[in-house]
C-alpha cells in the first residue's frame, strides 16, 4: 500500500470514520479510496484537494510527502482562515500534477513494452498458423 494511501487511512481513523464514511465526507464516490487502498492505485488530484479543504488541521505536506508534522500548528490554521488555504491548495495541486506526470510517464513505458510483446506474440501466432496450415496440407 502506498504511504500516501496509508496517510489517508490515518486521517480517516483519527476522525473516527470508516474509509467509506471518509469518502462521503470529502465528496468522493463510494469506493474511490477503498479501491485505491485495496489495489494500491492512485486517486485523482481533486480528492486530495478536497481532503486538504475539509480537514485543514492536517498538513498537506505530510499528506502528500509524509514530511513534517501530521497536524498543523494552530497559527497555521488561523492563516488558512485568512486566505492562506488558496496557496496551500495550489502547492498541493502542483505536487499532485507532478506526481501524476510521473505516473503517466511510467505507464507510457509499460504500454510501449506491451506493444512490443504483442508484436512478438502476433509473429509467433502467424508462424504457428503457417505450421498448422502446412500440417493440414500433408
Amino acid at each position: 500500500m502506498s504511504s500516501f494511501l496509508t496517510r489517508i487511512k490515518v486521517i480517516a481513523d483519527r476522525e473516527g470514520l470508516s474509509v467509506t464514511a471518509f469518502e462521503t465526507a470529502v465528496g468522493a464516490s463510494r469506493g474511490v479510496f477503498t479501491r485505491a487502498l485495496t489495489n494500491n492505485t492512485d486517486v485523482q488530484a481533486k480528492w486530495l484537494v478536497s481532503i486538504v479543504e475539509k480537514y485543514p488541521a492536517y498538513s498537506s505536506e505530510w499528506l502528500l510527502k509524509g514530511e513534517g508534522e501530521m497536524l498543523k500548528p494552530v497559527l497555521a490554521q488561523e492563516e488558512e482562515q485568512e486566505g492562506y488555504l488558496t496557496n496551500e491548495i495550489e502547492g498541493v495541486t502542483n505536487a499532485v500534477v507532478n506526481s501524476l506526470r510521473q505516473v503517466i510517464s511510467s505507464q507510457n513505458i509499460t504500454i510501449k513494452s506491451q506493444e512490443k510483446t504483442i508484436i512478438s506474440l502476433e509473429r509467433l501466432l502467424s508462424i504457428q498458423e503457417q505450421e498448422i496450415k502446412s500440417l493440414r496440407n500433408k
